[in-house]
């Protein structure tokens, strides 16, 4: 879903390996899941939840 959603801002001239833009995509991807999955832990009070009560 991401991955299609940057592939549609391609260039049409492709500048760089087709390897090196999928890591870059792929690198997006985590920062995205990163920066979504850090505010979700910010949200949490962690004062009175323990991770063994989310995972476990």
């Amino acid at each position: 879903m991401i991955f299609q959603l940057f592939r549609n801002f391609r260039f049409n001239k492709k500048r760089g390996s087709p390897i090196l833009e999928e890591i870059l995509l792929i690198g997006i991807a985590i920062l995205i899941f990163a920066i979504i999955f850090g505010v979700i832990l910010n949200l949490i009070d962690w004062s009175t939840t323990s991770i063994d009560d989310l995972f476990g």
